[in-house]
């Protein structure tokens, strides 16, 4: 469980414009200001997932109430992905992380070139979506 608050630490340090101190007992949302914000804690959480070969459920990106040993100790129960099924989870999570920032730097412009880009990478997310839950064995609903 160390490794993981070490970690996620660790990344959100590198986030962040100024140096904070961690602990296990920091709350996650204490350490939100202007300097690290949610988009620096969804970041990390996705590098965490490479990092560690798991799975982070949607629920836990809104889990920034909890201190990080608490948090951590979610993380390690999550279950591990297979060495099998690694090469392809971490294609699907390392695409999703770069469309996530070209999503970003987009998301404020209108004109309609940026629109359409938009509406592209939306598409490129349901796809990897797809991909990821066959790969999990998760079942699709459409």
């Amino acid at each position: 469980m160390l490794r993981y608050i070490f970690t996620l630490a660790t990344l959100l340090d590198s986030k962040s414009r100024i140096k904070k101190h961690y602990s296990p007992s920091t709350v996650i949302s204490n350490l939100f200001d202007e300097d690290l914000d949610e988009i620096d804690f969804i970041n990390s959480l996705s590098e965490l997932e490479l990092i560690y070969g798991f799975e982070i459920p949607d629920e836990f990106y809104d889990k920034t109430d909890m201190t990080l040993e608490q948090f951590a100790y979610e993380l390690s129960q999550l279950p591990l992905i297979s060495d099998e099924l690694y090469p392809e989870f971490f294609d699907i999570k390392f695409t999703s992380m770069k469309l996530t920032k070209r999503y970003i730097e987009l998301e404020a412009k209108t004109d309609a070139e940026s629109v359409r880009k938009l509406e592209e990478i939306n598409n490129q997310f349901e796809l990897l979506t797809d991909r990821l839950n066959v790969l999990l064995g998760n079942t699709l609903v459409n």
